[in-house]
């Protein structure tokens, strides 16, 4: 079957936008990253430095990740941030890509 040259080429870059617009669409996921890994700890806030988004955290073993220790963990969202005081006691999810490790949830616990 033969069409008409540009009819061809119409087709041709329609078949070529379609196919990009469908492996663009099939690339973008809502799971979570595998590099990144998360551990559940209990602590106690330290300090609270808004300026750098970071939370000291007096904190317990954290099963397969860490030892107890008092250190700063980074925030990046803000809601993690939200009502917590100097002083509070803390359940918190702490994720790790292996270099850097950070706050992804916390809740004041009594």
């Amino acid at each position: 079957m033969h069409f008409h040259p540009i009819l061809s080429r119409l087709l041709s870059v329609t078949s070529v936008v379609v196919l990009v617009g469908c492996s663009e669409a099939t690339n973008q996921t809502d799971a979570p990253d595998p590099a990144i890994s998360y551990y559940e700890a209990e602590g106690r806030i330290v300090r609270i430095l808004d300026n750098s988004r970071l939370l000291q955290i007096n904190h317990g073993v954290i099963e397969g990740f860490m030892p107890a220790m008092t250190m700063p963990f980074e925030y990046r969202d803000e809601a993690v941030r939200k009502g917590v005081s100097v002083g509070d006691s803390v359940h918190f999810t702490v994720a790790t890509d292996g270099t850097f490790n950070w706050v992804t949830a916390l809740r004041i616990v009594q």
